[in-house]
């Protein structure tokens, strides 16, 4: 068997080929995981001990998950019922404590946000809206 000894000119090819890939490949992941929307699945359920429990969350960044309530024109309350601070990343069943409880029947709308502020692609409007059975 014979040893392949790189040249000196190809040494310093191959080192910054290899620190390309890995900024390429790093670079990709970061883009992606930037591009990915948030987005939410809310169910309709009972409260539990004053809570609900969201399905499924995804944050691109750190931020927060918001409860609020929904009149039966359709329109959002400005003030959340409740809200929990989430990681960047995925969630299943996030529950979020409500004050003042919702009544058995009344609309909620789960809502990403991030420094405060709704995220507006947060998933379509159907898979965030849930009532209290």
């Amino acid at each position: 068997m014979r040893n392949i000894v790189a040249s000196p000119l190809e040494r310093p090819v191959a080192v910054l080929s290899g620190i390309l890939l890995a900024t390429l490949l790093a670079s990709g992941a970061a883009l992606a995981a930037a591009s990915t929307p948030a987005s939410i699945i809310a169910r309709n359920q009972k409260l539990k001990n004053d809570a609900v429990s969201i399905t499924y969350a995804y944050l691109p960044k750190d931020g927060s998950l918001g409860i609020y309530s929904v009149n039966a024109s359709g329109k959002m309350s400005s003030s959340p019922l409740g809200k929990v601070s989430l990681k960047a990343g995925d969630h299943r069943d996030v529950s979020v404590s409500l004050k003042p409880a919702p009544k058995q029947g009344e609309r909620l709308e789960a809502v990403v946000e991030h420094s405060g502020q709704p995220v507006r692609n947060s998933g379509d409007l159907p898979e965030r809206t849930f009532k209290i059975l």
